[in-house]
């Protein structure tokens, strides 16, 4: 059994663009799979999400996966097991539905900064910018 980290999407343009964004942050084209899965309406909102984007997450980037598909505006995001063969998610049931992915799960990375970096004194001689960065650098050594 693979662990897979999916969302839905209401267009395949939309699913399309995420995978590209995901095969930029060390996934493979055999990692991520784009399925039409049917109108399926949200009363809440009302929006018709008829693809999923899922990832194959056994290469231990499911908190990136979980972030890009946040980022992306993906709903019902949602991590299942399941099995996975060749980059598709061989059982997949659209009427069945994986753990939902609560709000505080993923790293959310890149993470909003500018209000603790504003934070930092200056001393007014820096070059526009140079403090973001470094205080940007300083928080990404502390994650990696």
């Amino acid at each position: 059994m693979s662990s897979i980290v999916a969302g839905r999407f209401d267009s395949i343009a939309s699913a399309e663009d995420v995978a590209r964004t995901l095969f930029s942050r060390g996934f493979s084209v055999w990692d991520v799979s784009i399925m039409s899965v049917g109108p399926d309406s949200a009363p809440e909102s009302g929006a018709v999400d008829r693809v999923m984007l899922a990832a194959c997450v056994n290469n231990g980037l499911d908190s990136v996966a979980v972030d890009v598909l946040r980022e992306a505006g993906a709903s019902a995001l949602e991590c299942a097991q399941g099995n996975w063969e060749c980059g598709q998610w061989t059982d997949f049931n659209p009427a069945r539905h994986g753990e939902p992915i609560r709000g505080g799960e993923g790293e959310y990375w890149p993470r909003p900064l500018a209000r603790e970096a504003v934070a930092e004194e200056s001393t007014g001689n820096e070059d526009p910018g140079s403090e973001l960065e470094h205080f940007v650098d300083q928080k990404r050594a502390e994650n990696d």
